[in-house]
C-alpha cells in the first residue's frame, strides 16, 4: 500500500513538471505581442522560438544519455531547476536579447524534463500503467492547451506578461521537493562512459539542418554561403556520425535501436507527423482570422475545441489501449486523421467553410491525442527493457527535430508561394489612385486580419479607386489562401507517408490474438 502511495506521489511530481513546461510554453505565444511592445527586438522574435526548439532538441539525447548512466532522477530534478530559474529570469528580463537567451536555457531544461520523464515511464512502469500514464499525459496536454489561452490572456491583460513566466516558480518548487523522494530505478547500466564525440556530432547535425531550413529562402537565398554552409555542416556531420556509431563502444544512439524494425517504423512515423503537430498550432490562428474571417474570440474557441478533444480523449484512449492492446489501430487512425484534417484545413478559404474548418480541427485534435502516446508506447512495448529509456529519448529527439524542420519548411512554402502570388495582386489602374510605393505597405497579411486597414485606406479614394482597392484586397486574400493550401498539402503528403509506415507496423501479440 505504501509503495502504491509513493508511486502516485512520484507520478504526481512528474506530471507537475510536465504540466509546468506545457503551460508556460503555451502561454508564451499568447503574450508575444506584449513582450515585443515592452522590450522591442521584433527581429529576434522568430529566432526566439527557433533557439528554444533547437536547445530542447539538442538537450534531449544528451541528457537522456546522462540519465541512463547516472539515473533519471538527477537529470529530471536538474531540468526542473534550469527550467524554473531560466523561466523566472525570462520574465525579469530588461532587454529582448537577455529574454531570448533565457528562452534558450529554458529549452535546455525542457529537454531534460521531457526526455527523461517519458524514459522513466518506460523503465519504471509496467505495460498497463505505462499506457495509462501516457494517456494521462495526453489529457494533461489537452487541458493545458485548453486553459492556456484564457489564463495567459487574463494574466497578461490584468497583471502583465511577466506574470506568465513567474507562474513557473511555485510549480518548480513543488515538483522539486516531491521528486526528491523519487527512488532511482535500478537498471544494469554497467560502466557507461559519456559519448562526447557523438554528442558534438549530433549537435552539428541538428544545428546544420535546422538553420539551413530556417535561413533558406527567407533570411538568405538558398544558394548563399550561409545556407550552403549549414547544409554542408549537416551532410558531413551526418556521414561522420553514422560511421562513428557503428564502431563506438557506447554511442549516444545505439545502432541496435535502428536494427529493430518496429523502432524504425515508429521513428519514421513520428518524424513525418511532427510537422503537422507543430504547424497546425502555429498557422491555425491565421487560417481562422485571415481566411475564414473569424473574430479573435471565435478563433480562440476553435483552438480550444482542438484542446477539448485532447482532454476528452486522452485518458480514455490510454485506458482503451491498456485494456485492448490495440496500439496499431490507434497509430493508423491517428495518421488518417492528420491526412484528412490537413486537407480540410488547407482548403478553408472563406467564411462559408467554417463547418469544414471545425471538423478538420477536431480531427487534428484526435490525431494529436493519439500521436502523443501511441508511437512511443509501441516502441516501448516492442523493445527490451534495457533499451526502452534510450528509445524514448531518441523518439523525443526525432519529434523535436522533425517538428522544427517541418515548421521551417512549411513557413518557407507559405512565404515563397505568397510572395509569388502578390506579384499579380495589383489591379490595372490602381496606381492611378495610390502610388506603387505606398501599395507595397499593404501587400501583407495585415489587410486580411485587420479589416480597418482596408476600410481606412479605401475610404479616402474615389468610387473607382475604392472598387480597385477592394479587388486588390481580394487578390491578396486569394494569394494567401493558395499559399496556405500548398503548405497544408505538404503536411498532408507527409502524414500520408506516415500512414504507410503505420500500416506496416506489427500488431502487438495481444492485439493480434484478439
Amino acid at each position: 500500500m505504501e509503495d502504491a502511495k509513493n508511486k502516485k506521489l512520484i507520478l504526481t511530481g512528474l506530471f507537475i513538471a510536465l504540466g509546468e513546461v506545457l503551460l508556460v510554453d503555451a502561454m508564451s505565444g499568447i503574450i508575444g505581442p506584449a513582450i515585443i511592445s515592452e522590450l522591442g527586438g521584433t527581429s529576434l522574435y522568430a529566432f526566439m522560438y527557433t533557439l528554444s526548439y533547437l536547445c530542447s532538441t539538442l538537450a534531449l539525447p544528451f541528457t537522456s544519455m546522462v540519465g541512463q548512466k547516472s539515473g533519471r532522477k538527477k537529470i529530471i530534478i536538474a531540468g526542473i531547476l534550469v527550467y524554473g530559474i531560466s523561466t523566472f529570469l525570462a520574465g525579469f528580463a530588461g532587454s529582448m536579447t537577455f529574454h531570448v537567451v533565457m528562452r534558450g536555457l529554458q529549452g535546455i531544461g525542457k529537454g531534460c524534463i521531457l526526455g527523461n520523464v517519458l524514459a522513466y515511464f518506460g523503465e519504471y512502469l509496467n505495460e498497463g500503467d505505462r499506457a495509462k500514464a501516457m494517456g494521462f499525459y495526453g489529457t494533461l496536454t489537452g487541458l493545458v492547451f485548453l486553459l492556456a489561452p484564457v489564463v495567459g490572456g487574463v494574466m497578461g491583460d490584468f497583471i502583465g506578461w511577466r506574470s506568465t513566466f513567474y507562474i513557473s516558480v511555485p510549480f518548480s518548487i513543488l515538483a522539486f521537493f516531491i521528486l526528491l523522494k523519487m527512488p532511482e530505478q535500478e537498471l544494469d547500466r554497467g560502466d557507461l562512459p559519456l559519448d562526447w564525440v557523438g554528442t558534438i556530432l549530433l549537435a552539428a547535425i541538428t544545428i546544420g539542418i535546422v538553420m539551413m531550413f530556417s535561413w533558406g529562402g527567407q533570411s538568405y537565398p538558398w544558394l548563399s554561403f550561409p545556407v550552403i554552409g549549414m547544409g554542408g555542416l549537416f551532410v558531413v556531420s551526418l556521414a561522420v556520425f553514422v560511421a562513428y556509431i557503428q564502431k563506438a563502444a557506447h554511442p549516444i544512439f545505439s545502432p541496435a535501436l535502428f536494427r529493430n524494425r518496429e523502432f524504425i517504423l515508429v521513428t519514421l512515423g513520428v518524424g513525418l507527423i511532427a510537422p503537422s503537430m507543430y504547424a497546425v498550432g502555429t498557422y491555425l490562428p491565421m487560417v481562422n482570422q485571415a481566411l475564414v474571417e473569424t473574430s479573435s474570440t471565435v478563433s480562440g474557441f476553435i483552438i480550444a475545441a482542438k484542446s477539448a478533444i485532447q482532454l476528452v480523449l486522452g485518458y480514455g484512449m490510454g485506458a482503451f489501449i491498456a485494456k485492448t492492446h490495440r496500439v496499431k489501430l490507434v497509430v493508423v487512425t491517428t495518421a488518417v486523421a492528420y491526412v484528412i484534417s490537413n486537407l480540410m484545413i488547407g482548403f478553408c478559404n472563406s467564411a462559408a467553410m467554417f463547418a469544414m474548418l471545425l471538423i478538420g480541427v477536431l480531427l487534428s485534435g484526435y490525431g494529436t491525442t493519439g500521436y502523443s502516446m501511441v508511437y512511443t508506447l509501441h516502441a516501448q512495448n516492442e523493445l527490451p527493457k534495457e533499451m526502452v529509456g534510450e528509445a524514448s529519448s531518441t523518439i523525443q529527439y526525432i519529434q523535436s527535430l522533425c517538428g522544427t524542420i517541418g515548421l521551417s519548411v512549411v513557413g518557407m512554402v507559405l512565404n515563397v508561394s505568397f510572395a509569388a502570388g502578390l506579384t499579380a495582386s495589383v489591379p490595372a489602374g490602381l496606381t492611378d489612385y495610390i502610388p506603387a510605393g505606398e501599395l507595397q505597405g499593404y501587400m501583407g497579411t495585415a489587410i486580411l486580419t485587420d479589416k480597418s486597414v482596408l476600410l481606412n485606406a479605401s475610404s479616402a479614394l474615389q468610387a473607382e479607386g475604392q472598387k480597385l482597392f477592394t479587388e486588390f484586397a481580394g487578390n491578396i486574400h486569394n494569394a494567401y489562401a493558395a499559399a496556405m493550401l500548398r503548405a497544408f498539402v505538404v503536411l498532408a503528403v507527409l502524414s500520408a507517408l506516415a500512414l504507410i509506415f503505420a500500416l506496416m507496423m506489427r500488431a502487438s501479440k495481444k492485439e493480434a490474438s484478439e
